[in-house]
């Protein structure tokens, strides 16, 4: 993964529209862009960047 992939990730997440939207939905973009497999795992090419997100959200809600 790029860090142009890492901007765009970033930037999708940022974006007002997807705070509006719920887990479902989000899933099934990242699913229909290939972030994310049909089981909900992470696709080869952006398992690092799955660890990382993970990593946040856990310390986010420890806080």
């Amino acid at each position: 993964m790029t860090s142009e992939h890492i901007r765009k990730v970033i930037e999708f997440m940022n974006r007002e529209s997807v705070k509006n939207r719920t887990k479902e939905e989000i899933i099934k973009e990242w699913q229909e862009v290939g972030l994310l497999d049909s089981n909900g795992n992470y696709t080869a090419p952006y398992r690092n960047l799955g660890r990382r997100i993970d990593e946040c959200t856990r310390k986010a809600k420890e806080e």
